[in-house]
């Protein structure tokens, strides 16, 4: 068994790699500068653990599709992907300030109902 796939087959590392891995990734150009603001820090870190969520659950998605191969899993883990993708720009919407036509939380939000509609596509989907 190949490392990558011991590493996938166990959750709870898995889980905790990508933990480490995003809060390593956002520490130091999202996080810290905002750590004197408050409460507002608790908006950065809900945005976080929905990246950390969505990450985890694109992952095992793939995971799922390398092994079983049905046209479902594929869109389900486009749709987490979509997801990440939404929390992401929410995330840098929240530590910015708005010169822009059309907000990040706006488009963040089109990412969200298209994600919604991606799964629910999936979901519902005949194979």
């Amino acid at each position: 068994m190949s490392k990558y796939s011991s590493l996938v087959d166990n959750k709870p590392t898995l889980l905790t790699l990508v933990v480490i891995g995003v809060v390593a990734a956002l520490s130091i150009p999202v996080l810290i500068p905002h750590f004197g603001h408050g409460t507002h820090i608790y908006h950065l870190l809900l945005h976080t653990g929905g990246i950390i969520l969505a990450v985890f659950l694109t992952i095992l998605g793939i995971n799922a599709y390398s092994k079983i191969r049905t046209k479902k899993l594929a869109i389900t883990s486009v749709a987490f992907f979509v997801f990440a993708i939404a929390e992401i720009v929410s995330l840098l919407d929240a530590t910015t300030v708005h010169y822009y036509d059309i907000p990040g939380y706006e488009i963040a939000h089109m990412l969200m109902i298209g994600m919604i509609g991606i799964f629910a596509y999936g979901i519902f989907r005949g194979d």
